[in-house]
C-alpha cells in the first residue's frame, strides 16, 4: 500500500505540502547558522542581543522564503525528470 498511489495527488502534495514541511523543518537550522556566522558581529553593531536576534530572525525568514520559492520552482521539474527515467 502506497501513501499517495495516484500521480496527480503526489504532484499536488509535492507542489503545496512539501515546501511547507521543508520550511518548518529548516527555518531553525538556517536561523542557528545565521546566528553562528553573524550573531556576535550584529550584537556589537546593535549593542543589544535582543535587536540582533530580531534581525537574525527576519533574515532567516526571508532566506527561507527565498529557498521555498526556489524549491517550488525547481522541485517539480526534478520530480518529472526522475519519473521519466
Amino acid at each position: 500500500m502506497r501513501l499517495l498511489p495516484e500521480r496527480e495527488k503526489l504532484k499536488a502534495f509535492m507542489k503545496k505540502g512539501l515546501p511547507l514541511i521543508f520550511a518548518v523543518a529548516w527555518t531553525p537550522v538556517i536561523w542557528m547558522a545565521l546566528a553562528l556566522l553573524f550573531g556576535s558581529v550584529m550584537e556589537r553593531m546593535f549593542r543589544s542581543w535582543q535587536a540582533a536576534i530580531g534581525v537574525l530572525g527576519v533574515l532567516a525568514l526571508l532566506l527561507m522564503a527565498a529557498l521555498v520559492h526556489l524549491f517550488r520552482r525547481y522541485g517539480l521539474r526534478m520530480f518529472e525528470v526522475a519519473s521519466e527515467k
